[in-house]
């Protein structure tokens, strides 16, 4: 029979099962035999048509494919390769799709089980409700609330009664027409065996690829690392099956239908009953539930989340406006100018994100997400330990679970010791593919607080903070990545832990700390000799003796000039153009390691440079045949040490020798 209740654009998608789907190899060999018998396979032993079966698996479902977990379980290998995996159908589970008399009706078999709930005891972050006036400065705010959040790792902001940014659904064009592809989750395997499945998966791959006979994960790992992507290339393995394309209506209709059903309390008999009322789980029924399925997993579950390069941020703006977007209400200059705005907040002034002339970044623009109930993030930590910000503009609540900085590094010591495999190789740590219940971390000794996001609400994590996150519902947030000062000793940490562990960076950190440096001394020359009224305060609190900028140029002075000292004393030595890296970001060709500040290079290989730290890698050459690239000379980098101290001499020598400024400058 028809549901009626059916979501809009569900009728391209062809009828399936998600109920311990018949994937079995048995399965699979009495399928073949009967193609076998009416000459649709090649009779030839171990010949399969490749193209047949894709077809077939594009007709029975094209975006779910098979990935041989029994088999993985069992502890044995297929022998697959991946080619022919990926050609087979699957059906995925949990849900029953089409009955006799309709291809398009929909049965979520998969059920709630409220007696078996899983719900973590855990201490609830703080929330801040900031006046219009403090609401006002971003980043002020956040330094201002610092200090009760550090503790926590994270908080959550409900902005004054005023704050009503346009609507989303007032853009129609966006939230009926405009697609986006989804992933795939298998909530039931989000635990331990994703991690392993995918280890699988990137064990027949590489066997694939190379054409050898056997291969271990320790082998995979090495081959990988020892390829100039060899980290990116493992990482797209861990990456989701891509879903259906939906619009952002069609998919808050396939949410709500499946959220529904799962939690319905309503016999087979009373399920077909159109007189039925609607009943919505609690929070803590969801959370429960989430947890039960992670830890105690007993049906085959599967959810849709749209992310990340997935949806594209101009398009779904949401009820952020940029300056000429379409959406056009008497309110909408106020949020086109606001830090709230998430099109602004890492370039606003005080976040050193607004000194990286690199656009292409993505880590300069907010992330939309699109979730329904259980789509889920694991565990990780932001990109170059940076700041996030986190808004919501519409749907279900967002669970957000946080462990401290200071607590971070018991976390890996827990991960590696949990997971071998990320022991041996550690790199792969932020890659990991898993997601650990908040009770397990508790009993290691490993602090986790909660914080519940709602609509039109911010959450920010702080650096270095773990966090993990899951949907109760429909929603649809965004997330920005930002970066004030107080972040730099953690962005200094994370370029050395990437290079160490051969990660590509995504922002030179050394052009946004001179880059700053730079600004500060000419703000210290205005205030020092033109007695001209600058934005000074902001200077003056992360400048001087114990400033944290001054703090952070002198860290990594010190380390340079030790580098230099020791193991390029013998170089010959050449003054780095100014244009090297004004376009485009210059990496070791080794580790990655940003190259703005120096580089090694040799005549025989133009363009190509390392790390001092890589100087005997660059090429064969004989050793005195490399030559040194420098921005600064030693001096000059501890001159501008001395200026950001308060020594005037250093400050009217660095503003006149470098930055062109005189006494009678009016720049």
């Amino acid at each position: 029979m028809h549901d009626h209740r059916v979501p809009p654009g569900f009728v391209s998608l062809t009828s399936f099962s998600l109920e311990k789907a018949e994937n079995s190899e048995d399965s699979m060999l009495h399928e073949k035999e009967a193609q076998k018998s009416s000459g649709q396979i090649d009779s030839t032993p171990g010949t399969v048509n490749v193209d047949l079966l894709k077809v077939s698996a594009r007709r029975n479902r094209s975006w779910i494919i098979e990935d041989h977990t029994e088999h993985l379980e069992k502890g044995y290998d297929t022998g697959d390769d991946v080619e022919s995996l990926s050609s087979r159908a699957f059906l995925p589970k949990g849900v029953i799709r089409g009955c006799p008399s309709c291809a398009n009706c929909q049965k979520v078999v998969a059920r709630w089980r409220a007696e078996e709930s899983c719900l973590p005891l855990l201490e609830e972050a703080p929330v801040f409700h900031p006046t219009e006036e403090e609401f006002e400065d971003t980043l002020n705010y956040v330094a201002s609330i610092l200090p009760r959040v550090e503790h926590y790792g994270v908080c959550r902001i409900v902005p004054p009664t005023s704050w009503e940014p346009p609507s989303l659904i007032e853009e129609k064009a966006t939230w009926e027409t405009s697609k986006f592809v989804t992933q795939i989750q298998q909530i039931d395997e989000l635990g331990d065996l994703f991690l392993r499945k995918r280890f699988h998966r990137a064990h027949l791959e590489m066997r694939s690829k190379r054409r050898i006979s056997s291969s271990s994960v320790q082998e995979l790992c090495d081959d990988y690392r020892n390829e100039p992507d060899g980290v990116d290339c493992l990482s797209d393995i861990f990456e989701f099956e891509s879903g259906p394309e939906f619009t952002l209506q069609t998919f808050n209709n396939y949410a709500d239908d499946f959220k529904s059903q799962y939690f319905s309390k309503r016999d087979a008999a009373i399920a077909s009953s159109a007189l039925t009322e609607p009943w919505e789980p609690s929070i803590q029924s969801i959370e429960g539930e989430y947890w039960r399925i992670i830890e105690k997993p007993t049906d085959k579950l599967e959810v849709l989340r749209g992310a990340g390069a997935n949806i594209d941020a101009r398009v779904h703006r949401n009820e952020f406006p940029a300056k000429f977007s379409r959406l056009n209400t008497p309110k909408t200059p106020l949020y086109v100018k606001s830090g709230w705005n998430l099109n602004n907040t890492s370039m606003l002034q005080g976040s050193l994100l607004r000194y990286d002339s690199c656009s292409t970044s993505s880590i300069l623009y907010p992330q939309v997400t699109v979730g329904m109930c259980f789509s889920s993030n694991f565990w990780r930590i932001e990109e170059h330990h940076l700041y996030s910000l986190c808004y919501m503009h519409l749907g279900a609540p967002k669970m957000w679970y946080v462990i401290p900085p200071q607590y971070s590094f018991k976390f890996e010591e827990f991960v590696k010791k949990r997971y071998p495999e990320l022991s041996e190789h550690p790199w792969l740590l932020l890659n990991i593919a898993t997601q650990i219940s908040p009770s397990t971390l508790i009993s290691e000794g490993i602090p986790v607080y909660r914080c519940v996001q709602y609509p039109k609400e911010f959450v920010i994590v702080l650096p270095g903070s773990y966090h993990s996150e899951f949907d109760c519902g429909f929603n649809c947030s965004e997330t920005v990545n930002f970066a004030p000062f107080d972040w730099l000793p953690y962005g200094q940490l994370a370029v050395e832990q990437y290079s160490e562990l051969r990660r590509k960076t995504s922002i030179s950190y050394d052009k946004l700390l001179l880059r700053a440096v730079g600004e500060a001394i000419e703000a210290l020359w205005k205030d020092s000799f033109m007695k001209e009224p600058s934005n000074n305060l902001q200077w003056k609190s992360v400048c001087g003796k114990d400033g944290i900028l001054t703090k952070a140029l002198k860290a990594r002075v010190k380390s340079e000039g030790m580098r230099q000292n020791y193991l390029c004393n013998t170089f010959q030595t050449q003054v780095m153009e100014k244009d090297f890296d004004a376009n485009t970001k210059r990496e070791c060709v080794i580790c990655y390691y940003d190259l703005h500040l120096s580089a090694v290079g040799c005549e025989c290989s133009p363009g190509r440079y390392t790390c001092l730290h890589h100087t005997k890698l660059v090429c064969s050459c004989a050793w005195s045949s490399r030559f040194l690239l420098y921005r600064y000379e030693m001096s000059e980098l501890k001159t501008m040490v001395e200026a950001l101290e308060g020594k005037l001499s250093a400050v009217h020598r660095w503003g006149k020798e470098k930055l062109g400024l005189t006494l009678h400058s009016q720049t």
